[in-house]
């Protein structure tokens, strides 16, 4: 039988995604989706997400910038035991101005965001980086379960 999971708390949800670091970010446009791997970092003072984009001059991930009214974002775990853990945060996207990321948002994202090498995100040629906040309205979360009691995994 498919282990279908038990929730958890919004606390441990809010845990779980500021230790990750990295999710999929689910983007749409005219009923068509887009998903991106990205790195983020958790500012549990603001309940948001900060993402540092690096876009060309005509990638897809701009003209699904422009046009997602919500997005999705999902982070997991999974373990060879079969034990997981995932979270989903739903809100929506905005830019964040030069003040915002030199006063606390480039901060959180380089202590948190999985893989965020700044040397590395920058390496392509005609690159640009947009700065934007995931303003978190739903954090849900689940992870396996052992007959009727929860993993502990995520406390």
């Amino acid at each position: 039988m498919e282990d279908l999971g038990v929730d958890v708390s919004t606390e441990m949800a809010e845990r779980f995604l500021a230790d990750r670091g990295h999710g999929v970010l689910s983007l749409a446009n005219e009923g068509v989706g887009y998903g991106i791997p990205l790195s983020y970092g958790y500012d549990a003072l603001t309940d948001r997400c900060i993402m540092q984009f690096v876009t060309g001059q005509e990638g897809r991930k701009r003209e699904f910038l422009e046009t997602s009214e919500t997005v999705t974002l999902a982070t997991y775990e999974y373990e060879s035991d079969g034990t997981w853990q995932s979270v989903i945060a739903t809100g929506t996207l905005r830019p964040l101005s030069n003040d915002e990321v030199a006063d606390r948002a480039a901060a959180i994202f380089f202590s948190q965001a999985a893989n965020a090498d700044t040397h590395t995100r920058l390496a392509a040629e005609g690159a640009e980086t947009e700065w934007y906040a995931l303003e978190i309205e739903t954090l849900v979360g689940r992870e396996s379960a052992t007959g009727d009691e929860p993993l502990t995994t995520l406390e």
